[in-house]
């Protein structure tokens, strides 16, 4: 099950739980584990400078970029090398 269908179905749980003594159970358990979790990233000066200039040259057209079907065929041959 990818993340994205996981969150779906907590979505639709906790819409339809009725009972609040479970509800807030979880809320607990997600409260502790969002506390330990750090989300905290930033990126030095110099590493969004580098993205912003391959960012430029991407919306230009001057980069080579792939699409993830190509990536997946380049990478899907260089396994069975």
């Amino acid at each position: 099950m990818t993340t994205i269908a996981i969150k779906k179905e907590l979505h639709k749980a906790v819409d339809n739980m009725p009972d609040a003594g479970f509800l807030k159970a979880v809320y607990a358990l997600f409260k502790e584990y969002s506390q330990n979790y750090n989300t905290d990233f930033e990126l030095s000066p110099d590493v969004k400078s580098e993205l912003d200039k391959e960012r430029k040259l991407h919306k230009a057209g001057k980069s080579k970029s792939y699409s993830v079907a190509e990536v997946r065929k380049i990478a899907l041959g260089k396994l069975k090398k």
